[in-house]
C-alpha cells in the first residue's frame, strides 16, 4: 500500500522535486527501465525471430507507463513556486528527456 500512496503522490505531484527526479527517474526508473531492455535482449536474442520477437517488444515496452507517471509527476513537482524559473525548466526538460530516453534505451 506504501507504494500505492507513493505513486499517487508522486503522479499528483506531491512529492518532493528531488525525490521525483532522482529517486523515481533516475534509480528507480534506470532499473526497471533496463531490467526490462535485458529481458527483452534475452528473449529476442536466444530465440529464432517470430512470434518471439513480438513478446520481446512488449517486455522493452512494458515500462512506458511507469515512464509517462514518472515525467507527468516531476513536471507536478517542478511546479512549486519555491524552485527558481529556472530550476523548474530544467528539472522539466531533464523530465522529459529522461522518459523518452528510457523508451529508446
Amino acid at each position: 500500500m506504501k507504494l500505492v500512496r507513493q505513486l499517487r503522490d508522486l503522479w499528483q505531484g506531491n512529492l518532493p522535486l528531488h525525490e521525483a527526479l532522482w529517486t523515481w527517474g533516475l534509480f528507480r526508473g534506470l532499473l526497471i527501465n533496463m531490467g526490462c531492455t535485458l529481458v527483452a535482449l534475452w528473449i529476442w536474442l536466444g530465440y529464432d525471430a517470430g512470434p518471439v520477437a513480438a513478446v520481446a517488444l512488449v517486455i522493452h515496452f512494458l515500462p512506458v507507463p511507469y515512464n509517462v507517471v514518472f515525467a507527468v509527476g516531476a513536471w507536478r513537482s517542478a511546479a512549486d513556486p519555491q524552485h527558481s524559473a529556472r530550476a523548474r525548466q530544467y528539472s522539466r526538460a531533464f523530465a522529459i528527456t529522461l522518459a523518452a530516453l528510457y523508451v529508446v534505451v
